[in-house]
This record gives structure tokens, C-alpha cells and sequence, in this order.
């Protein structure tokens, strides 16, 4: 059967666009309302911890709810939530009640459910799909996503100009609302676990079981590490260095999005990319391309032009993606149904939760006057004996096709 003409797959594709261009838009929204209506850019980076770190600490314990529950009514009621955050937020602008602790309280709720949302959908698609349609359904679905999150911005934007904000989170609200629709377990029919009663002690042990399958499993193991060694030392600190890099080259506002533009455009291409894949021997083949990750950030690094930076910003993207979805792939192939959740959960630990790392670390070090370039070439530097390291000790990975 195509992909396009499984309908319970579309769905839930379908399902993760509207989600994805629903939070890009209030994400954008939020951002601009800070500093537009309340006058408080300082409170932009409170707002966007809210929101990323509740939704790092809930991808620790979202795969245990992902193996336990059914995985489509977990994805329908989390977008449930979010939806109603959407309305909450409408209300506010209708009673021009902003308040600076409602927006921090929101934005911690939503980054809990977003959390909760990822494991459950990349644990699903394996069990909508043949084995030999999940590469083709995970490139088309990210690279879908990676679209939303190049338009959604452009959207967001102009909803705001022609209808306020107002507008922009009622237009989110629907967006997510739909979502949760398609998502609906009686359209998805995914299997449902057999109901076992759950304490907290029970919700640790899966998880340190989790843990322990991954760290035992070698292509597992091999898979989460080069997942993590190129959001920690690639795209962590490439996120966090454009606006500094492009300040010190004299740049403006068009520059930081032509950067920004190139990093996203590289991703989306890399994802489609990846449908065309055949007979790729994709242990190798990862490997492969992760060295050449490195190579690209290396060229970033020395970039000296806001064209160059644009191009090297491109071409890092677009490696990493081809790192990351066949890793992806892989890791779902090899995972058995009862635990995928939880292995799904860590990878996205290791894709999500180390970017906020390097933020930190590179803030701190700059802060102390360290120059940007130098962190740069330190963190490539780093992460190439990480991967020479992992390559050495990953015979099986490298042997899986």
C-alpha cells in the first residue's frame, strides 16, 4: 500500500503539520507580544525556559506513558490541552488581562504537553507503516515539519499585522484543535496495551528499565550517541552562535533570518532527500555523514561573509538531517513494540534535550569574554573525537543495513 493511501498514516501526518504550524505560530506570537505589548524583552528568554525545560523533563517520562497507554488518545488528549491553553490565551487577549505570570504559567503547561506529545507520535508511525515504508514515512513526515517550521513564522507574522493577536492565537487554537481531531483514536486504531494499574514507583522502574535496554543494545546505544554528539556540538552551539556571529560582522535583522533560512532550508531539502534512499547501507552510511557534519560546522566556523555563514548554516543542517533520520529508522527497526516508547523518549532526550546544554555553556563562556570562534572550534573539535570514538566501538551499527 502507498503511503498516501494508508489512511490512519495520513491522518496522523496530517495531524502533525496543523500541530507544528500551531506552535510555530504561537510561539512566534508569544515572543512578539513580550516585547511589543508588555515592553519586557528580558522576560523573552524566562518564557522560552518555560517552555523548553517542563518539555525536556516530560520527554524523561513520556515513553512510559507511550508503551503503557494507547499512543493515539494520549496524542488526542495532550493536543486536547493545548487547544484549550490556545483559548485560554484568546480570553486574555479579549480581556486585555497580559499578565507576565499567566504567560510563564501557560507557556509551562504547553511545554509539558508538547513533551508528552513527541515519543507518543514517533512511536506510533512504526505501527502504521510496513518495515520497509518507515524510512519513507519518517523523511516525509519530518520533512513536512521542518516546512511548518519555516512557514509558520511567515504565517504568524502576517496574521499579526492584519488581525492582532487576537487573530494569531485563534488562528493557533483551531490549528491544534484539528489536530487533536485527526488524531482521534477511532480514526488511528492503533492497538491499546493491556491496562495494568500504575504508581510512581512503577513509572521509574519502566523507565530504568528503558534505560537499561538502550544502553544494552548496542545499535540502540550507538544510535542515541550519535543522535546526541551532533545536537550537542553541532547544533546546539550553531543555533546559539548566529545572532552573536552575524553582530559581530555588522549585520542586521535580514541577516539573521537569511542564516536562520539557510539552517531551516538545509534540513527541510535533507528530508526529503531521504525518500529517495533505496539500498542505502545506512550503518555506514550514518557514520559517514556524521564526520561530514562535523566537516560543515568546521566551514561555519570560519565563514567570514553573511553569504558563507548562510551556505555553511545550509550544508550543517542538511547533514544532520541525514544523520538523524536514518538513526531514527534504525532505532525503530530495532526496538521491540513493548518498549519503543521509552526508546523513542531517550532519543529525543538526546535530539532535544542537550541543545539547552550548549546554550548554557556557550552563554556563560562568552559572557567571560571567551570569543565566539574559539568555543566554536573547541565544541567541533570535541565532538569529532566523540564520533571517532563511537565509530571505533560501533561495529554493529556500522555492519546494519
Amino acid at each position: 500500500m502507498n503511503l498516501l493511501q494508508n489512511t490512519r498514516f495520513v491522518f496522523t501526518w496530517l495531524s502533525g503539520m496543523t500541530l507544528t504550524l500551531g506552535f510555530s505560530i504561537f510561539f512566534l506570537s508569544v515572543s512578539w507580544l513580550t516585547i511589543d505589548v508588555l515592553k519586557q524583552p528580558a522576560l523573552l528568554g524566562i518564557i522560552m525556559t518555560a517552555v523548553s525545560l517542563p518539555r525536556v523533563v516530560m520527554m524523561v517520562f513520556a515513553g512510559v506513558f507511550a508503551d503503557r497507554f494507547q499512543k493515539s488518545r494520549l496524542l488526542f488528549l495532550t493536543n486536547l490541552g493545548q487547544g484549550l491553553l490556545m483559548v485560554a490565551v484568546v480570553a486574555l487577549h479579549l480581556a486585555d488581562a497580559y499578565s507576565v505570570f499567566a504567560l510563564i504559567m501557560i507557556s509551562i503547561v504547553f511545554g509539558l504537553l508538547d513533551g508528552m506529545s513527541y515519543p507518543a507520535l514517533s512511536s506510533l508511525i512504526p505501527s502504521l507503516v510496513k518495515q520497509e515504508e518507515l524510512q519513507r514515512a519518517n523523511s516525509l513526515f519530518q520533512g513536512t515539519l521542518e516546512l511548518m517550521f519555516v512557514f509558520g513564522p511567515f504565517l504568524a507574522g502576517a496574521l499579526l499585522t492584519w488581525g492582532g493577536f487576537g487573530l494569531s492565537f485563534g488562528t493557533a487554537a483551531v490549528l491544534i484543535f484539528i489536530a487533536a481531531i485527526l488524531i482521534m483514536p477511532r480514526l488511528i486504531r492503533d492497538s491499546i496495551p493491556l491496562a495494568r494499574a500504575m504508581s510512581l514507583g512503577d513509572v521509574i522502574f519502566d523507565l530504568k528499565e528503558g534505560i537499561r535496554y538502550v544502553s544494552s543494545t548496542p545499535i540502540l546505544r550507538s544510535g542515541t550517541l550519535s543522535i546526541a554528539i551532533v545536537n550537542l556540538f553541532v547544533m546546539g552551539p550553531l543555533i546559539m552562535s548566529i545572532p552573536i556571529l552575524v553582530g559581530e560582522r555588522g549585520g542586521n535583522a535580514f541577516d539573521l533570518s537569511l542564516i536562520e533560512g539557510g539552517l531551516a532550508v538545509g534540513t527541510f531539502v535533507a528530508s526529503f532527500l531521504v525518500l529517495l534512499f533505496r539500498s542505502v547501507h545506512r550503518g555506514r552510511f550514518v557514520f559517514r555523514v556524521l564526520f561530514l557534519t562535523i566537516g560543515a560546522f568546521f566551514l561555519y566556523t570560519q565563514a567570514q561573509s553573511i553569504t558563507l555563514l548562510a551556505l555553511a548554516a545550509a550544508a550543517s543542517g542538511f547533514m544532520l538531517m541525514l544523520v538523524y533520520l536514518p538513526t531514527v529508522t534504525l532505532m525503530q527497526e530495532h526496538s521491540d513494540h513493548d518498549k519503543i516508547g521509552r526508546v523513542m523518549s531517550i532519543m529525543a532526550l538526546a535530539a532535544s534535550g542537550l541543545e539547552p546544554i550548549a546554550f548554557a555553556v556557550l552563554s556563560i563562556l562568552v559572557a567571560l569574554a571567551v570569543p565566539i570562534q574559539t568555543l566554536l572550534i573547541s565544541f567541533g573539535i570535541i565532538g569529532l573525537v566523540f564520533s571517532i570514538v563511537l565509530y571505533v566501538r560501533s561495529q554493529t551499527f556500522r555492519d546494519t543495513r
